[in-house]
């Protein structure tokens, strides 16, 4: 049986994240080694393959146009998105996208090297719970995998059954000093902010969950 755990945190600090930037340079495809700074229009599925490693620098923008509508950065590898404070990295959609036409989010797929993200902003994406049971929220960490998440802005995100914001299902994540909120789902009604289902070991310090919402609570 499973168990959902819904939180909602509040803490005492402000993050601080430059304006978007422009984006210039087509990427798609497999991924490895270390990508920007720079600014990326993404055009289709982002991998990192199992054995690959992919580190991603501080300022760093990738944008997803609305003709990439559901592609997803899927991770097998080890991956790092670090950003500094005063510099971050970000996932975004292109702003006159509309809720069908977002990005497919970050997933962090089952037997994944411990994964890093840190001073990064993920922004206008949607989780499509039909690709896949397990694939519930933008950033989304299967079974056998784990996650680092720490002073990362998770907004304006949706999904369309259960989720939102962050899924983690049987797996280890850490979450501190972390803002998630204004994510919006259209199903269920659980986990819309941050979904924990079976995980042993996780924590969430540090971090404001918050605004977030649901079109059929306890649906």
């Amino acid at each position: 049986m499973k168990h959902h755990v819904t939180v909602q945190l509040s803490a005492m600090f402000v993050l601080v994240f430059t304006p978007l930037a422009v984006a210039q340079t087509p990427l798609s495809g497999p991924q490895s080694g270390t990508l920007g700074p720079g600014n990326y229009i993404v055009t289709d599925n982002i991998t990192v393959a199992s054995g690959d490693s992919l580190t991603i620098v501080p300022g760093t923008t990738f944008i997803h146009p609305g003709s990439s509508s559901n592609i997803k950065w899927l991770i097998s590898g080890k991956f790092t998105a670090s950003g500094v404070e005063g510099d971050s990295i970000y996932f975004c959609s292109q702003d006159s996208v509309g809720v069908w036409e977002r990005w497919g989010g970050i997933l962090i797929l089952s037997g994944a090297p411990a994964a890093v993200i840190d001073y990064c902003v993920i922004d206008g994406g949607m989780a499509n719970c039909q690709d896949s049971e397990e694939y519930r929220a933008v950033v989304n960490i299967d079974s056998g995998s784990s996650l680092t998440l720490t002073h990362t802005r998770i907004s304006n995100n949706s999904g369309n059954f259960e989720g939102g914001g962050v899924a983690a299902n049987n797996t280890v994540i850490h979450i501190d000093s972390c803002l998630i909120c204004n994510n919006y789902q259209l199903g269920k009604g659980k986990g819309v902010g941050v979904e924990i289902l079976q995980c042993s070991d996780s924590s969430i310090l540090n971090s404001i969950i918050a605004r977030n919402e649901s079109a059929l609570v306890g649906g």
